[in-house]
């Protein structure tokens, strides 16, 4: 490994060393849809059956796989799930800065981009997970690095390892065939060099282009596997109509949600480099794009108030919405004039991106136009399926950081220390969103375990969606009554109010038994939830439990 290499991974490293540092101790519990994917994990263990919950689209074979090898050295509890995530995100970091170095980037301008992905709030929040997110990014950022250095005699060798690469992020995500259509489309491109015109140059790009057509028709067959020789969860099965309903979606939300959202997303996210594209000669396009963005954004908000145009960022630990309990949803906003300032930065940062792709449109290597190409494709496939928000955005991060990171600008230590620092306060920011989360998760678990100590049984309690789903979900035997099998389930099958409700809100109906506190936004100030209860159960002889300590967290096994 280079020196820089060196010094990257060291960064890396240093930053998830200070987050754990901050976050200790990890709260025992699984994080928004980890029950999914550990409770598949554990199945496994027990049964050697890789099978998925009817309540899930997602079948990350690998990512189980994986899980299961990982937790026979160390566990498999929640905290030991994460960490192996956590693995998993310091080597995608660390692999990311060598791709953006192979593609062309300047020492600086690579670790900037570097710092833009791992500080990333979703990035951040989910490498304390074991969500699918940072193990698929992982995969992809690999099979790209592969594809990367594919040159030389070696050539074949690592297109053979890109396309391998893909194939497991197909494993943890469809969304990984993306990758084979980008690696695919840039060597359409570039082809072996020169126009494929003499029957030797056809035979060499037919060559490199064979991992790729392999690639792709064993995607195809997992997918035949998975959705239609095997049993799919009931929930694929719902969304098989969802086609349906592309035609009656006005244009206006389509712009709205689909193109407007990403681009001031990835602005927002991506600001501390894409700002920075005003002190160069081309800062007069920037501040237009930037003001005809708003612009767009501030007309749409003015038509239609009900859906938002600022950058939804739903796996923010930072906000109540995460933690997924009974009541107001709370998703994540900027609320008040606050919105203003946060269009206006991703504005100027989705325009600064925009130029800074126009810029190295003509000189961008082979390496960096296949990650372009897989992240625009991957855009125009979630315009059609809905996938608005942070969790999916997060996946174009990577190319959007790499366009920066090659875009020319000015040698100035000020520039970089500013370009840097920015960096840092988003990452301190994702971090005490992140912290927020913890928190507030170990004050649920110490409230269910106290209801437990106090006698009140667990099918009583509705201890929010993520609990709920790992303590209450059933497997029932395969068929098309599966659903109704799975039924009753506190916000995973079913709607009901349980005697005993943790919830973000007082609920109608109900005596508050106690308020509980947790941190607030960005890790700062406070919050508080609620332990209530159905006052028709008052007289079941149940007495309404003492309070658990909760500021200090369940230690773990």
């Amino acid at each position: 490994m280079r020196r820089a290499g060196w010094a990257a991974a060291a960064v890396v490293v240093g930053w998830y060393v200070f987050a754990l540092a901050i976050l200790h101790p990890l709260t025992d519990a699984p994080v928004v849809d980890s029950w999914l994917y550990g409770s598949a994990v554990r199945r496994f263990l027990r049964t050697g059956e890789i099978r998925f919950a009817g309540f899930t689209q997602v079948m990350p074979i690998a990512q189980v796989i994986y899980g299961a090898v990982w937790s026979r050295a160390f566990g498999a509890n929640s905290v030991s799930l994460e960490l192996s995530v956590v693995t998993l995100a310091v080597l995608c970091g660390v692999m990311f800065h060598a791709l953006a170095i192979e593609c062309g980037a300047s020492r600086w301008q690579a670790l900037a981009a570097t710092g833009l992905l791992i500080c990333n709030p979703c990035f951040t929040f989910l490498s304390f997970s074991f969500m699918t997110e940072i193990p698929f990014l992982t995969m992809m950022i690999a099979a790209h690095l592969a594809f990367a250095r594919a040159g030389g005699r070696r050539e074949d060798l690592w297109l053979w390892i890109a396309a391998a690469l893909a194939v497991i992020a197909f494993m943890i995500r469809p969304f990984g065939a993306m990758a084979i259509a980008g690696c695919a489309g840039a060597m359409l491109l570039y082809g072996a060099g020169r126009p494929a015109t003499r029957r030797l140059d056809r035979a060499r790009w037919l060559k490199m282009m064979a991992p790729f057509g392999v690639a792709l028709a064993v995607c195809t067959g997992l997918w035949v596997w998975l959705t239609v020789l095997g049993p799919k969860p009931w929930d694929l099965q719902l969304d098989e109509n969802h086609f349906y309903y592309l035609s009656r979606v006005p244009l206006a939300s389509y712009l709205r949600a689909g193109v407007l959202g990403p681009a001031l997303y990835l602005g927002m996210v991506l600001s501390p480099l894409a700002i920075l594209q005003l002190t160069t000669p081309r800062w007069r396009r920037v501040a237009i794009g930037g003001a005809g963005i708003l612009a767009a954004a501030l007309i749409l908000m003015w038509m239609d108030n009900r859906l938002p145009v600022t950058p939804e960022c739903s796996c923010f630990g930072g906000w109540r919405n995460v933690l997924i309990l009974r009541g107001d949803s709370n998703r994540f906003s900027w609320d008040g004039n606050w919105q203003y300032a946060f269009l206006t930065l991703a504005s100027l940062g989705a325009a600064g991106l925009i130029v800074a792709f126009a810029e190295i449109l003509r000189t961008i290597s082979r390496a960096a136009a296949a990650i372009v190409i897989a992240a625009i494709i991957y855009w125009a496939a979630t315009i059609p399926l809905w996938f608005y928000n942070d969790r999916y955005y997060l996946v174009m991060v990577p190319a959007g950081a790499i366009v920066l990171a090659l875009a020319p600008l000015p040698r100035s230590r000020m520039l970089k220390a500013a370009g840097l620092g920015m960096t840092l306060a988003m990452g301190l920011m994702s971090l005490g969103g992140t912290y927020a989360y913890q928190r507030g998760m170990a004050v649920i678990l110490a409230t269910r375990n106290e209801l437990e100590r106090e006698g009140v049984p667990r099918s009583a309690i509705d201890a929010g969606y993520t609990l709920n789903g790992e303590d209450l979900y059933r497997y029932p035997k395969h068929g098309i009554e599966t659903m109704k099998l799975e039924a009753g389930i506190p916000m995973i099958t079913s709607a009901k109010v349980d005697e005993y409700t943790l919830a973000s809100k007082p609920i109608a109906g109900t005596q508050i038994v106690r308020r509980l506190k947790w941190p607030g936004p960005f890790g700062l100030g406070h919050r508080y939830f609620y332990l209530v209860k159905q006052r028709a159960a008052a007289g079941n002889g149940i007495n309404p439990p003492s309070a658990p300590t909760a500021a200090a967290p369940p230690q773990h096994n």
